[in-house]
């Protein structure tokens, strides 16, 4: 088990660093491009993305996630000839379903636009992303190869390289004069980059897999596996994902698009730092039984004792944060912003999707999926028309809730897998003991009289944490492993002990 966490603890560091690369730079990117375009055209921008966003999801279909499952799976069993028979195999469809989803949306932009957004501005930015979904599918599917590898160190570089050529090209883009369209085609040509830099090193680094003799694989084993995920990510990436910014450019103005995008841009990058589903996916492929059990209830412990407290936290400082970042004009997005903040505290469910899909069992999110989808288009449509950002925020969140505990249940009856109550009501007792310290002191007027609130909560959270049993020596000594330092932290405590016993004779 320690072996396993060592592993994760590498494959979390590089994915870390790319997520704080990804995250921190994307929100960087996000502060700029708003400040440089307003709500308006920032609204634009976000739902002509939002447009390429769900075009990517007819690229996909599952492709990367069963490419990611089959080729770990294979490696795992050390047999890189059948991983190389399911790589190429899974990328011959990707080409296919990029093409055809990149074709469709350039044909489709002027109708898209005028008929309806009933935005004719929308339809050269459409016509751009058409092009921007077909490269995007790649970058997509050369990363999930790198994690199906579990060479998380090439996900930081490409993380690295996105954020950097996209931060010098589309503000340059948009100072020349370009607006929009510059944004769109830089972000465009980012993304080509970064193709072409991830399959240079794969094809020269990893050239098994494209060099060798197949064997034929099972198909209808894989694609009933890709069919499921192809429901799941065709009514998540149709309807759950991008719902909410389609939903409002239909029925209300571009503006609002801004205003809620803005928003929800920092509650994803804090999602983002919390979450390690992509390095946890190929390794849960590869246990089983008791060892599969036990991983699961500690990761999904940790990410709770985290996630908790950093939603409330984020949440104090909604506003201060919004005025920085953004300016005074974007203050309307602080309310979807307090509703959007509560997401954070499902991030450690998002694990139970991931466990059915490395079991093979994608069945059940994928039904999940639909339901919720549904759920959630019907309450965005109502909500929206009654409270606006608000109302949308509220249906996103009330949907992915429903999803996450519906999920949680059927492990728990599938695969007899879940969390003891104890990981998630002692972090929850804690943060609404952190929350009520917070209420006490004065509403923050700056940034930095949030950040020092947050620190002294944080204080309490954790004071509360250990005199509740929440975080225990257990858990030191299980991190030391990961590190290789238990004996060392055996010994510690042995002495102390030892001390503790002669100072009381």
């Amino acid at each position: 088990m320690t072996h396993l966490a060592r592993k994760v603890l590498k494959n979390t560091a590089f994915n870390g660093s790319s997520i704080i690369v990804s995250g921190l730079g994307g929100l960087v990117f996000t502060v700029v491009l708003a400040r440089l375009l307003h709500p308006e055209l920032f609204g634009i921008y976000h739902l002509a993305l939002s447009v390429a966003l769900v075009m990517l999801t007819f690229t996909d279909l599952g492709v990367n996630r069963t490419m990611t499952r089959y080729v770990s799976h294979a490696l795992g069993k050390n047999d890189k000839t059948l991983a190389r028979s399911f790589f190429r195999y899974l990328l011959k469809i990707k080409f296919l379903l990029a093409t055809l989803a990149s074709i469709a949306l350039i044909i489709l932009a002027k109708p898209l636009a005028i008929y309806v957004f009933h935005k004719p501005d929308l339809i050269l930015p459409l016509e751009i992303v058409g092009i921007l979904t077909f490269f995007y599918s790649f970058m997509d599917f050369l990363d999930g190869t790198f994690v199906a590898l579990q060479k998380f160190q090439y996900s930081t570089a490409r993380s690295m390289i996105y954020e950097i050529s996209r931060l010098a090209v589309i503000p340059l883009f948009v100072l020349l004069g370009y607006s929009v369209y510059g944004a769109l085609v830089g972000l465009t040509l980012s993304v080509i980059v970064v193709v072409a830099v991830l399959f240079f090193f794969l094809a020269k680094r990893y050239s098994y897999l494209f060099k060798g003799e197949t064997v034929k694989i099972d198909d209808r084993r894989v694609l009933r596996f890709l069919g499921y995920l192809t429901l799941s990510t065709l009514v998540t990436g149709l309807f759950f994902l991008h719902v909410d910014a389609i939903m409002l450019g239909i029925l209300m103005t571009a503006k609002d698009v801004g205003f809620y995008k803005a928003a929800f841009s920092i509650v994803t990058t804090f999602i983002g730092l919390v979450s390690i589903t992509s390095v946890l996916f190929p390794v849960f492929t590869q246990l089983e039984g008791e060892e599969l059990r036990n991983a699961f209830v500690k990761v999904f412990r940790y990410l709770s004792i985290f996630a908790f407290p950093c939603a409330f936290g984020l949440a104090f400082i909604a506003r201060p944060l919004i005025q920085v970042m953004y300016g005074a004009e974007y203050l309307p997005s602080v309310m979807p912003f307090y509703a959007l903040c509560l997401l954070i505290l499902i991030v450690p469910m998002d694990f139970f999707s991931i466990l059915f899909d490395s079991k093979e069992k994608p069945e059940y999110p994928a039904k999940v999926t639909v339901v919720t989808s549904g759920l959630n288009i019907v309450l965005n449509y109502f909500l929206i028309l009654r409270f606006g950002l608000l109302g949308a925020a509220i249906a996103t969140l009330t949907a992915r809730y429903f999803g996450a505990f519906t999920l949680g249940i059927l492990s728990k009856r599938v695969l007899n897998i879940f969390p003891g109550f104890d990981s998630i009501y002692k972090p929850l007792f804690s943060s609404f003991v952190m929350l009520a310290f917070l209420y006490l002191i004065p509403s923050p007027k700056t940034l930095l009289d949030g950040i020092t609130g947050i620190i002294f909560a944080a204080v309490i959270y954790i004071s509360v944490m250990l005199l509740i049993k929440g975080i225990d020596k257990e858990d030191m000594i299980y991190l030391s492993a990961v590190f290789g330092q238990q004996e060392r932290l055996k010994k510690m405590y042995s002495t102390v002990n030892s001390k503790l016993q002669r100072g009381g004779k």
